[in-house]
């Protein structure tokens, strides 16, 4: 029912409209907007990631990695596609979501862990990193300013600009060493990415 309402529109009494039923017993099982919102960027974050199908093959790190991206995407999705402050609101409330989609996501990826040899400890720790990663990066999109440059990157190498020239000079050079059309969140998802599977590979290494 909330899905067929234009967003200006979507109310309380608005879905209990729709639904044929009374306020008060939406508000029984919903509880109050934030939760219908709650259950609707829960709904098309379900709807985003339930197409995906991670690799078939024995490739442990291409299955980790398109697990990252889709999740990723799928936060970028109900996280920001869907615009406005309750839509933020609702992205924060993802973290630790149990959508069937997400489980099934994630089943597929500690089976390929697994069966490549890790001990579920470990496999539950870089699934865990994978998902904290793509979190991470949904978030990051946020903060990219149009340019694709990091906000917090932004802000520092205005903060330095301000500053005499022989302070901080690591900072200073590590920020000047950026390329300026770096699209920061993308290649810092990357490298993360490549760090946790670097890492299972030095478990899976050392047996």
């Amino acid at each position: 029912a909330a899905r067929s309402l234009p967003t200006s529109d979507l109310t309380m009494q608005a879905v209990a409209d729709a639904l044929g039923v009374s306020r008060k017993a939406l508000h029984y099982y919903v509880g109050d907007r934030a939760g219908l919102l709650t259950l609707m960027v829960l709904d098309q974050f379900e709807r985003e990631l339930a197409p995906v199908r991670l690799p078939i093959d024995d490739d442990w790190r291409a299955t980790l990695r398109a697990y990252a991206v889709a999740y990723r995407d799928g936060l970028i999705q109900v996280g920001i596609g869907g615009g406005g402050a309750d839509h933020a609101t609702g992205f924060t409330q993802l973290r630790g979501l149990s959508t069937s989609a997400a489980l099934a996501l994630a089943d597929r990826v500690l089976d390929a862990l697994l069966s490549a040899g890790l001990d579920p400890d470990s496999a539950r720790h870089g699934l865990t990193a994978a998902s904290n990663i793509a979190q991470s990066a949904a978030q990051t999109v946020v903060a990219q300013t149009a340019s694709g440059v990091h906000r917090h990157r932004a802000e520092t190498t205005d903060a330095l600009s301000r500053e005499p020239h022989d302070t901080y000079p690591a900072l200073r050079r590590v920020l000047a060493s950026a390329a300026p059309s770096e699209r920061d969140a993308e290649t810092q998802f990357e490298f993360e990415l490549d760090v946790v599977i670097a890492g299972l590979d030095q478990i899976l290494t050392a047996g």
